[in-house]
C-alpha cells in the first residue's frame, strides 16, 4: 500500500519516464521484491510496453505465486502480445486464486471465443456476470451502474413487478421493486437527453439494485434437442443456397419446450444492462451474460443441421434485444460475420401489426472495401448505396418462433413495429452471428 502511494506520488511529480528510471533502479537493487516488480509492470503495461510488463510479471508470479492480480495482468500483457494460449493459462491461474476477479473471467471468455471455442466462453462470461453484478450496497463508479434512461428504468420496474407477482427472486426482488419505483419517479426531471447520471441523493437508493443480478434463470439444454425435428433441413439449406444472395425464413424453428424455456430466460433474468441505445430498446451480449446451455445448444444444433449454409463457420456473436411497445428499432447496417441468424420469441398476440414488426433485408451486399464503421454505422452512406444500386427490400414479418437466416453482408434493419403495452408483450429478438465476412 505504501509502495503504491509512493509510486503514484512519483508519477505525479516526475512523469512517466523518470518514474520508469526510478522503478528500474529499484528493481535492480531489490531483485526479490515482488511488490516493486508489480508496480513497475503496471507502469510498463499502461505505457503499452507489454513485453517488458510480461517479463516483470513473470518474475512477480515466480516470487509470489498467490498474487492473483499479477497473474491477471500477465494474462492481459500476453494477450496484447498475441500469445493467446499463454494468456489464457495466466487468466485461469488468476481465477483459481481469486474467483471474484470478474475481469479475468471476462478475458477468459473472450480468449475462448478468439480461439474458436464459443461455447466454452459462456461459462466464464457467466462467472463474470455473477461477480460483477452481484447484490451489494457499494457504489460502483462505472457508467454501467451510474447512469440510466427512462426506457431502462421503465423496463426494470416492469420486470421486477413481473417477478414479484410470481414470487420469483424472493425478498431482494421485492426490495428492488420498491427502490427502483422510487428512483424512476425521482429521476424524471433529470432526463434532458437519452441518458442521465444518478444525482448524489439518488445513488444510494439505486446502488444496491440497479443493474444487479437479482434473478437468473439458466435455461438448460434439452436432452432430446432444441430444434424442431419436423423441419426438412435439407430443403431449407437448398433454398438458401439457390436464393442468392442468401435470404430465407422458416417458422416453428424451435421445439415448444425450447421456446418456452428461452422465453423464461429472457423474461426472468435481470441481465438487460445495456441502455445506450436511444430508441428505447435494451440489449445484452454474450460477454455481459446473454448465454445459457440452451442457447449454446441451439447455436450448435442449427450449425450442424445446415452445413451447406454455415460450412465450418463458428459462432462469433450472440445477443438479445428487448424493445418497448412502439419505437424505432436498430437502423440499417450489415454485420462483420458470414451468416446472420435472427429469431423472435414474443407471442403473436402481442403484435398489433402482424404484417410487419420483423426485419427488412436488402438484396445487395455491402461493398467489400467498406470498413466496419461504414457498413455497420454510416446510415446516410448506406441509404445512398441502396438507392443507387437498385437494391430491393425483403420484408420478413414478425412471428413467434420464426427464424431469418441471411448473408451477413446484406444490409438490414428492424422493421417498424407496434406491440401491445405490458412486460410480457415486449418484442424480443435473438441474434447469432457465424464466421467472418473477410474469410468468405
Amino acid at each position: 500500500m505504501v509502495l503504491n502511494l509512493a509510486f503514484e506520488l512519483k508519477v505525479k511529480r516526475s512523469g512517466f519516464n523518470e518514474t520508469l528510471d526510478w522503478l528500474q533502479a529499484g528493481v535492480e537493487l531489490h531483485p526479490d521484491s515482488d511488490q516493486l516488480h508489480f508496480v513497475a509492470a503496471n507502469l510498463y503495461f499502461h505505457n503499452k510496453n507489454f513485453a517488458v510488463a510480461a517479463k516483470l510479471l513473470q518474475r512477480v508470479t515466480a516470487l509470489n505465486p498467490g498474487n492473483a492480480n499479477a497473474h491477471s495482468l500477465l494474462g492481459a500483457s500476453l494477450q496484447m502480445l498475441g500469445e493467446h494460449e499463454k494468456a489464457l493459462a495466466s487468466f485461469e491461474a488468476a481465477v483459481r486464486i481469486d474467483p471474484t476477479l470478474w475481469a479475468a473471467n471476462h478475458s477468459i471468455g473472450n480468449l475462448y471465443k478468439m480461439l474458436g471455442h464459443p461455447y466454452k466462453a459462456l461459462e466464464p462470461f457467466q462467472r463474470a456476470l455473477f461477480t460483477r453484478h452481484k447484490l451489494g450496497d457499494e457504489l460502483i463508479l462505472d457508467g454501467e451502474f451510474t447512469r440510466t434512461s427512462r426506457s431502462k428504468l421503465r423496463h426494470d420496474v416492469e420486470q421486477l413487478a413481473y417477478l414479484a407477482e410470481r414470487e420469483i427472486g424472493g425478498p431482494p426482488v421485492k426490495a428492488a421493486l420498491q427502490a427502483l419505483n422510487q428512483v424512476e419517479t425521482a429521476m424524471q426531471p433529470y432526463f434532458t437527453g437519452h441518458l442521465a447520471e444518478f444525482p448524489a441523493h439518488i445513488k444510494p437508493i439505486a446502488a444496491p439494485y440497479y443493474n444487479r443480478l437479482l434473478n437468473h434463470y439458466n435455461a438448460p439444454a434439452l436432452p432430446g434437442g432444441a430444434l424442431n425435428q419436423d423441419q426438412d433441413w435439407a430443403a431449407i439449406e437448398a433454398a438458401y443456397v439457390t436464393n442468392a444472395p442468401g435470404i430465407i425464413f422458416i417458422d416453428n424453428f424451435l421445439k415448444p419446450e425450447a421456446l418456452a424455456s428461452l422465453r423464461r430466460f429472457c423474461l426472468e433474468s435481470t441481465i438487460w444492462f445495456e441502455n445506450r441505445y436511444s430508441n428505447g430498446y435494451l440489449g445484452c451480449v454474450d460477454e455481459q451474460g446473454f448465454g445459457c446451455p440452451l442457447l449454446a445448444q441451439i447455436a450448435e444444433e442449427q450449425r450442424l443441421a445446415l452445413p451447406g449454409i454455415f460450412d465450418d463457420s463458428r459462432l462469433t456473436g450472440l445477443w438479445g434485444y428487448k424493445y418497448d411497445s412502439k419505437m424505432s428499432g436498430i437502423s440499417v447496417h450489415a454485420d462483420y460475420a458470414a451468416v446472420n441468424v435472427n429469431f423472435w420469441i414474443t407471442p403473436d398476440s402481442a403484435n398489433l401489426n402482424p404484417e410487419r414488426g420483423g426485419l427488412i433485408v436488402w438484396d445487395k451486399e455491402a461493398p467489400r472495401d467498406w470498413d466496419f464503421s461504414d457498413y455497420n454505422g454510416n446510415a446516410p452512406r448506406i441509404d445512398k448505396f441502396l438507392q443507387e444500386s437498385g437494391a430491393n427490400p425483403v420484408v420478413i414479418p414478425h412471428k413467434q418462433n420464426r427464424v431469418a437466416i441471411f448473408n451477413s453482408d446484406l444490409f438490414h434493419r428492424t422493421d417498424d413495429y407496434h406491440f401491445k403495452e405490458g412486460y410480457e408483450n415486449r418484442r424480443i429478438n435473438i441474434t447469432m452471428l457465424y464466421g467472418d465476412r473477410r474469410k468468405t
